[in-house]
C-alpha cells in the first residue's frame, strides 16, 4: 500500500510543476542556464523517514540557505552575546544583499542578509585539524546526513562576480566588525555558498533543525536545542528578507531561501521540507517552491497559529485480536479458529493530540501492515484534539483499505473524528467515503424501556452520526447480520465487499470483526438461527447427558424488541440461554451516560454474573428485536443442589471454568494492550 504522504507530494508535484512564472538567477552562470522545469520536493519527518517526489535529487547550490547553518555554529562556538555584538537579530526590511549597516555601530541587522552572513563566516574559526570551510562543510554534512562537497564552478562563478559583497566586506572591516582582512572570510562565505545539494538533503537538514539539533536519520547531535531555537527564531523573523512578514502570515513556519531555487522549511518537532525549483520571485525565492509550502501548510494546518497544544504518544499500544479476543463467550473449536486467524486483524490504539507528524505515524504504521492483515481497527477514542492532517491522511487510508479489499473499523465513541473524516472526503474530488454506520436502531431509555423501539436513523456525510448521550443511546445493527454469509447455500462464504465501519466501542468492533472472520473461515462455528442451550459454551463443558438434563429444567420465555430482560441492581434470577434473537449489555459510566459493554447471541448466556459476591446484576439487557431465551432459574438451581448435588457441582465447575476463561481474555488482552 502506498503512503499517504508519498500520494500527497507526488500529487502536490503534478500540480504545481506546469506554473511558469518567475525568472532563474542570472548572476552565476550555472543557476542562469538551470532547467526551469526542474521541480523536487522532500519531507523527512523527525523520526528520520523521508518521502520525496519529483526531481529531489537533483543537485543545485545552497546559496543563502547556508546562513542558517553557519549562524548556527557562531553561536555553538562563541555564544549569543558574543555574536550579537558583531550581529543584530532585528528584521530589515530590505533584500538579502542590500548594502545597509546599522548608524554608528556599522553591525548587520541580522545573520540572514549578505553583510551579516560575511560577518558570520568570519566569526568560525579551524579546529580539530579542519580550516574553517572544512568544518562547515562537515557540520553541513551532518545535518544532511552525507557527505556534502563544494561545486568549485560555482565558486568560481560566485568570486568573479561578487562585487557587491566584496563592497559589502569592506565596508564591514571599515566600522571594525570585520576584525582582518576580509579576503579570506568572503572566500568561504563564497564557498559555502557554492555547497552542491539536493531537495532531500534540504529536509534533512531541516529535519534536523526540527528534531532540536539530532539529525533523525544518525541520531548524532549537530547543534544544541539552545542554539537551535535561537536559529529558527531568527529564521522566522528574517529568513524571507523582504518577504518575511508576508511569509509569517500565509505560512508561519521558519523558512529559509536560496537563489540556486532551494526552499528549506522547518515544522518544530514534526519534520523538515526541502524544495528545489530555479525560477525565483522578486524576493529570490523559488515561486514553485514558495507554493508548494503555502499548500502544505494550508493542508496540514501547521501554521503556528493553528498548531494545537503538544499531545503525548500517539500509538497507545497495537496488537492483533489472537492476542486480545472480544470477551463473548464461544466454543472452544471457534475460539481455536480465533486464536488462528486472529493475527489477520490489527488493532491500532491511538491518542492524544493528532496533528501532522502523529498522523503521519500512524498513516505509516497502517501503510506498513502485511498484506495478511485483512482488517484494521484504529481505536481513536483517547484522542483529545484533531486537525485536518489527521482527516486528510486517514481519509486516505480508509480509501487505500477498502482498495485492496481490507477492511478498516474505527473505534469512536463520540463520532467527531468519524465525523470530520466524512466531511472532509465528502469535499474531495475523490467523493465521499461509504456510510460506516449504515444501520442503527435507537431504543429508548430504561424510564420508557418497555415501549417499542424507535425507527432507525443512518449517519453518514450527508449527515451526522448518531451517538450516545445521557438520555438515549444508539445501537450499531445486528453484530450478526454483518457478517459474510452462504447466502446461495453452496458451503462456501460468499464474497463481500470491504467494510468501513464504526463503532462506539472496541468489544462492539471486535465481536463484529470474530463474527466476520468465523464467516470467512469456518461458517460451521457461527450461531445462526435457533440455538438449543446444549449448544453453548458453558453445556458443551458437560456431557450430552447432563447437558439435556439441565435444558428439561429450564423455562421457555419471550421479549419484544426493546424490552429489557434483566436490571442493573436486580438479584440473582438464573441463568439466561439464548437460544433465537440478539440482546445488548449496557452499564451506566460517569454523569449518567450509558455506554454498550457486548451484544450476545444465539448460543450465549447472561444473568451468571449476579452469581458474583455483590450478588447483583451489573449490567442492563435489553431485546435488541424478538428474543427467546431458556431459562434455569434460581429457584431451580437451588433446588437442583438439593436433588442432584453432583449434576449440580458440575454446573458449578461449567460456570467456574467459563469465569476463568473470561479472565484469561481479559489477562492476554491486558498484556497486548499496555506494552
Amino acid at each position: 500500500m502506498r503512503s499517504p504522504v508519498q500520494d500527497y507530494l507526488d500529487r502536490l508535484v503534478d500540480q504545481i510543476r506546469p506554473v511558469d512564472e518567475g525568472t532563474t538567477y542570472q548572476a552565476v552562470p550555472s543557476a542562469a542556464s538551470m532547467d526551469r522545469n526542474l521541480f523536487g520536493l522532500a519531507l523527512t519527518t523527525v523520526e528520520g523517514h523521508c518521502y520525496a517526489s519529483g526531481d529531489a535529487e537533483h543537485p543545485f547550490s545552497l546559496q543563502s540557505i547556508s546562513k542558517a547553518f553557519t549562524y548556527g555554529m557562531a553561536l555553538e562556538d562563541l555564544g549569543p552575546d558574543k555574536v550579537h555584538e558583531k550581529i543584530d537579530v532585528e528584521p530589515s526590511g530590505d533584500p538579502f544583499n542590500e548594502i545597509s549597516l546599522q548608524a554608528g555601530t556599522g553591525r548587520p541587522d541580522n545573520p540572514m542578509i549578505n553583510a551579516g552572513a560575511i560577518t558570520t563566516t568570519s566569526l568560525i574559526k579551524g579546529r580539530g585539524g579542519r580550516d574553517r570551510i572544512g568544518r562547515i562543510v562537515n557540520t553541513f554534512s551532518d545535518a544532511a546526513g552525507r557527505g556534502l562537497k563544494v561545486s568549485e564552478p560555482v565558486f568560481k562563478a560566485e568570486d568573479k562576480t561578487g562585487h557587491r559583497n566584496r563592497a559589502l566586506a569592506w565596508l564591514l572591516r571599515s566600522f571594525g566588525i570585520l576584525e582582518s582582512d576580509p579576503e579570506p572570510s568572503l572566500q568561504d562565505y563564497f564557498r559555502q555558498c557554492s555547497i552542491l545539494v539536493t531537495a532531500q538533503d534540504l529536509s534533512m537538514m531541516a529535519a534536523t533543525l526540527a528534531n532540536q539539533g539530532v539529525n533523525p536519520a544518525t541520531g548524532e547531535r549537530v547543534f544544541s536545542p539552545q542554539v537551535v531555537r535561537w536559529v529558527l527564531s531568527v529564521m522566522s523573523t528574517c529568513g524571507m528578507y523582504d518577504d518575511a512578514g508576508n511569509w509569517a502570515i500565509e505560512v508561519g513556519l521558519p523558512a529559509k531561501s536560496g537563489v540556486g531555487g532551494g526552499l528549506l522549511v522547518v515544522v518544530p518537532g514534526q519534520m523538515g521540507v526541502g524544495v528545489f525549483s530555479p525560477p525565483l520571485d522578486e524576493h529570490g525565492m523559488s515561486v514553485r517552491g514558495g507554493m508548494a509550502i503555502k499548500q502544505i501548510a494550508t493542508d496540514f494546518g501547521l501554521h503556528y497559529g493553528d498548531v494545537p497544544p503538544l499531545g503525548r504518544s500517539t500509538i497507545r499500544a497495537r496488537y492483533d485480536l489472537s492476542e486480545a479476543p472480544s470477551s463473548v463467550p464461544r466454543s472452544v473449536e471457534a475460539l481455536q479458529a480465533l486464536e488462528v486467524h486472529g493475527p489477520e486483524c490489527r488493532i491500532i490504539e491511538i491518542g492524544g493530540d493528532i496533528g501532522f507528524a502523529e498522523a503521519e505515524t500512524l498513516a505509516r504504521a497502517a501503510v506498513g501492515l502485511p498484506a495478511s492483515v485483512r482488517t484494521l481497527v484504529v481505536d481513536v477514542r483517547k484522542v483529545d484534539d484533531f486537525g485536518r492532517a489527521a482527516a486528510r491522511m486517514l481519509t486516505h487510508v480508509v480509501r487505500n483499505f477498502l482498495e485492496d479489499h481490507r477492511d478498516l473499523i474505527l473505534v469512536d465513541d463520540d463520532t467527531a473524528l468519524t465525523q470530520s473524516l466524512l466531511d472532509y472526503a465528502a469535499d474531495t474530488e475523490d467523493g465521499a467515503l461509504p456510510d460506516p454506520m449504515p444501520e442503527t436502531t435507537t431504543w429508548s431509555t430504561p424510564a420508557t424501556a418497555n415501549a417499542a423501539g424507535a425507527g432507525a436513523s443512518g449517519g453518514g456525510a450527508g449527515g451526522g452520526l448518531a451517538g450516545g448521550a445521557v438520555d438515549s443511546f444508539t445501537s450499531d445493527a445486528a453484530v450478526s447480520d454483518l457478517a459474510p454469509a452462504d447466502l446461495d447455500g453452496d458451503g462456501t462464504v460468499d464474497a463481500v465487499e470491504p467494510e468501513f465501519r464504526l463503532f462506539l466501542s472496541r468489544s462492539l468492533a471486535l465481536e463484529w470483526i470474530e463474527q466476520r472472520m468465523l464467516a470467512r473461515h469456518a461458517p460451521d462455528l457461527v450461531p445462526t438461527g435457533d440455538q438449543e442451550p446444549k449448544r453453548s459454551p458453558l453445556l458443551e463443558m458437560l456431557n450430552e447427558e447432563d447437558a439435556l438434563t439441565l435444558s428439561a429444567f429450564m423455562e421457555t420465555r419471550h421479549y419484544r424488541a426493546g424490552q429489557v430482560i434483566r436490571r442493573a441492581g436486580q438479584p440473582f434470577g438464573g441463568i439466561y440461554f439464548i437460544t433465537a434473537g440478539q440482546v445488548e449489555l449496557t452499564s451506566q459510566g460517569s454523569g449518567g451516560r450509558r455506554y454498550r459493554q457486548a451484544y450476545l447471541s444465539p448460543g450465549m448466556i447472561f444473568g451468571e454474573i449476579a452469581l458474583g459476591q455483590a450478588g447483583r446484576q451489573l449490567t442492563t439487557v435489553r431485546a435488541m428485536g424478538p428474543v427467546t431465551t431458556r431459562v434455569l432459574t434460581a429457584q431451580v438451581i437451588s433446588a437442583l443442589e438439593e436433588s442432584d448435588p453432583q449434576l449440580a457441582i458440575k454446573l458449578w465447575s461449567a460456570l467456574a471454568r467459563d469465569a476463568y476463561t473470561s479472565v484469561e481474555q481479559m489477562s492476554r488482552e491486558s498484556g497486548a494492550r499496555f506494552e
